[in-house]
Order: structure tokens, then C-alpha cells, then sequence
């Protein structure tokens, strides 16, 4: 509900009233943000094998968009990998390295290419993570389907340039910590 305007909302110009709503709303997303992604992180446990191999140290919160970004496309080569991850190629190939030190995905020579290595989930685990991914992603498949054609590219559009603005207040290109931080 919103709150009343001030007394003295006569004594502000046209300018001044949109800067104040404009502090408004950046106050509401920045509440409305931080209350998602905690709710987001809740949305969904990793499967009981995932939680294990974070809590035996094997992997840690880097490694999960990789693990998660494997569950959802399947096999993939390391660079394709890297690609959707927006992350370098060194840096994939280590996580995924260290995710199969684990156990939780397995590496292959790609048939075609023996220079291309394809990554898929360890089958132990395949379910569950494609599970866990479903559960986890379904807030946002679910907010997208409810929007309009019109409010949903302009609720991309949105968080497009709310990335770019964040990217340049971080200076400069986010993916390598992106992938490091789990984010």
C-alpha cells in the first residue's frame, strides 16, 4: 500500500517529485531483490548427494552453475559450456575438473573431435539435479508465463540494463567472478 505523500508535496517541483519516486522505487527494488534471491535460494535443496559433496568440501557454491548449467543442456563440450556460462575456458575446465574429482559429472572425448572434451552428469545424479534445476528455475519460468508478451520484454529489458548498470558500477565485465562466486 502506498504511503501517504509528505505535507509539503506543494512545495515540490515537477523534477523534485521525480527524483523522490524515482529514490522510492529504487528502495523497493533493492528490498524487493535482495527478499527474491534469498527466497530463490530457498526455493529448492540440492539433492542429498550434491549436499554431501558441499559438505565433504569436494565442491563448493562456485561449482554449482556449472553443475547446473551440465544438468540443463545435457552433454556439452567444455567451450560450448564455457560459452553459456559467459566464464573462460581455463576456468570451466577446472571446475569441471574438480566436479568430476567429485563424481558428479563424468568426461568423455567427443567421438567426432578427440580434441573436444564433452561433459555430462554423473547418472547417479542425473535425476535429481535435473529435479532440483526444474524446482529451482520454476519461479522464473512461472513469473514469465504470467506476464503479458509486452510486460515480459519489457521485464527483460529491465533486468538487461539493471545488469549493464550493475556491471559498469563493478567495473567492467562480471563473469569470471560471476562463475568463482556462484552467481
Amino acid at each position: 500500500m502506498p504511503s501517504a505523500p509528505p505535507a509539503d508535496i506543494d512545495d515540490e517541483s515537477p523534477s523534485d517529485r521525480g527524483e523522490t519516486v524515482l529514490v522510492e522505487q529504487a528502495a523497493e527494488v533493492w528490498r524487493l531483490l535482495r527478499a527474491t534471491m534469498l527466497d530463490l535460494k530457498r526455493a529448492g535443496r540440492p539433492p542429498a548427494e550434491t549436499r554431501a559433496a558441499i559438505e565433504n568440501g569436494w565442491v563448493g557454491k562456485r561449482h554449482m552453475p556449472t553443475l547446473l548449467a551440465v544438468a540443463e543442456a545435457g552433454p556439452i563440450s567444455v567451450s560450448e559450456l564455457a560459452a553459456r556460462l559467459g566464464a573462460q575456458l581455463t576456468t570451466t575446465s577446472t571446475v569441471v575438473g574438480e566436479l568430476s574429482r567429485a563424481g558428479l559429472v563424468e568426461r568423455s572425448e567427443d567421438e567426432n573431435d578427440r580434441r573436444r572434451t564433452i561433459v555430462r552428469v554423473h547418472s547417479d545424479y542425473s535425476d535429481d539435479l535435473k529435479a532440483w534445476l526444474e524446482a529451482a528455475t520454476a519461479p522464473i519460468r512461472n513469473t514469465l508465463a504470467r506476464l503479458s508478451p509486452s510486460a515480459r520484454e519489457g521485464f527483460m529489458e529491465g533486468w538487461r540494463v539493471l545488469h549493464e548498470e550493475a556491471e559498469k558500477a563493478a567495473g567492467g565485465d562480471d563473469s569470471e567472478d560471476c562463475q568463482a562466486s556462484g552467481g
